[in-house]
């Protein structure tokens, strides 16, 4: 058994898409730094952590409203489509099967479930912008089990786990000036 680099690696979460629109354009990233962000009942928050470089970041931070998809362990080819392609080269919806919130976010068909979220606050962290935000409208998959990271991870094949990898160092040395010092 391998010693884990942190505590963090020991993390199993769920892989999101997170979704953005504005002014005609959307666009959608893996994001996989989500939680929710309030226990208190009937009212439902959540906590998104993004990186500012991404083109979904951009029409994020310009409408102030994203949406969620919590993908289901039979749409791991969605993941080095949103993980690996860039919106700022193409449009990562373009054949993607979506279904629409009633805000008109893009969400992704065929998930365990979504929420659309408006922005009620933000920190900057200098390479990632954590957002808080209301839950305005959700829905839940009966049935569907939660794609997660480290699974999803080892079923992908090589080639692609270690694209993703290799973005995932390119991306942590690219952005280390962002780094906001205390």
């Amino acid at each position: 058994m391998t010693t884990p680099a942190n505590i963090f690696s020991l993390v199993n979460h769920e892989v999101y898409v997170l979704t953005a629109r504005h002014e005609g354009r959307e666009n959608g990233q893996i994001a996989t730094w989500v939680m929710p962000a309030t226990l208190a009942r009937g009212f439902a928050r959540v906590s998104a952590v993004v990186s500012r470089r991404n083109y979904t970041h951009g029409l994020l931070a310009a409408s102030g409203r994203f949406a969620l998809s919590m993908l289901a362990t039979d749409q791991l080819a969605l993941l080095p489509h949103f993980g690996l392609l860039s919106g700022h080269e193409q449009d990562k919806m373009a054949g993607v099967p979506i279904q629409r919130t009633p805000g008109g976010l893009p969400v992704i068909e065929g998930c365990c479930g979504w929420v659309e979220c408006e922005v009620m606050d933000r920190l900057e962290g200098g390479d990632r912008v954590i957002y808080l935000a209301d839950v305005t409208a959700s829905e839940v998959n009966q049935g569907c089990e939660p794609l997660c990271k480290a699974d999803a991870f080892a079923r992908l094949p090589e080639q692609e786990r270690r694209q993703l990898q290799q973005k995932r160092v390119d991306e942590g040395e690219r952005d280390r000036g962002l780094i906001r010092p205390r």
